[in-house]
């Protein structure tokens, strides 16, 4: 009997009471509260999460709207009055390379300018400012064809007998990096058409691409090669027409014979 009941004590004084603590605070501090420096730890990673969030979404928020690389005059001209907020965004996020791309492309209105006529100090200044943000741009993200594109077609300013395959080398940068863009083919047909890159063989395989991409489309867009053909450069007409010749014969028939509208 004896042992049976100092079994039955020892059964319930192991059995746990419901509220009882195992430990005191005392034995255990470090399960009462988190060490002072994971506690700055988490503060100071806090901090940084806010700070890069702030970063990326002020910028956003400054930038007028996605600007791309005008088409014409009349929407280059209507970006002028981007400008001043896209190259704010472009500076206070200061390594993306899209908004350094579109402040450039807020000055397309530059790619219009006179090239027979010298460029006053004005125009000078800006042109110098468009380069200046277009090669930030791909300092960052050379894979934007349009910045290339815009590059290409910017006044250079002053008389450079390099000229051609300074636009070439450009040119065939935004063939590398934008391939098949339906967006930018139109200018990027116009530019070629108009310099003299055009006598450079392996431009001239990657322009017979854009004809095939905007021929391709549904219905075939082939407005934008009529305006490069028409706007081509005397010595540069022949060639394109043959470019065109190549990828479908019966439209670049039509093209030389002027029987398009």
């Amino acid at each position: 009997m004896r042992f049976i009941q100092g079994h039955g004590n020892r059964m319930r004084s192991s059995i746990p009471v419901q509220g009882a603590s195992f430990h005191s605070p005392d034995a255990m501090p470090g399960l009462m509260a988190p060490p002072k420096n994971l506690r700055a730890a988490l503060f100071a990673f806090g901090v940084l999460l806010a700070l890069g969030g702030g970063w990326n979404l002020v910028p956003q928020i400054l930038s007028p709207r996605d600007i791309g690389l005008a088409s014409d005059r009349e929407a280059a001209m209507a970006l002028e009055s981007d400008f001043p907020r896209a190259l704010w965004a472009a500076r206070t996020a200061q390594i993306r390379g899209d908004l350094w791309a579109s402040a450039a492309f807020a000055e397309s209105s530059l790619l219009w300018l006179d090239r027979s006529a010298p460029l006053s100090g004005a125009a000078l200044e800006r042109v110098q400012r468009a380069r200046a943000n277009a090669e930030a741009a791909l300092a960052l993200a050379p894979i934007n064809g349009g910045a290339w594109l815009f590059l290409s077609a910017l006044p250079s300013g002053s008389a450079d007998p390099n000229d051609a395959a300074r636009v070439a080398t450009l040119l065939e940068m935004s063939y590398f990096t934008a391939p098949s863009d339906v967006d930018i083919a139109p200018r990027r047909l116009e530019r070629a058409a108009a310099s003299g890159a055009l006598s450079d063989p392996d431009l001239r395989e990657f322009v017979k691409g854009d004809i095939r991409v905007l021929l391709a489309g549904r219905p075939p867009l082939t407005r934008p090669i009529i305006a490069a053909y028409r706007n081509a450069s005397p010595q540069n007409q022949p060639i394109f027409g043959s470019l065109v010749m190549d990828v479908d014969p019966v439209f670049g028939q039509s093209l030389r014979s002027g029987s398009t509208k």
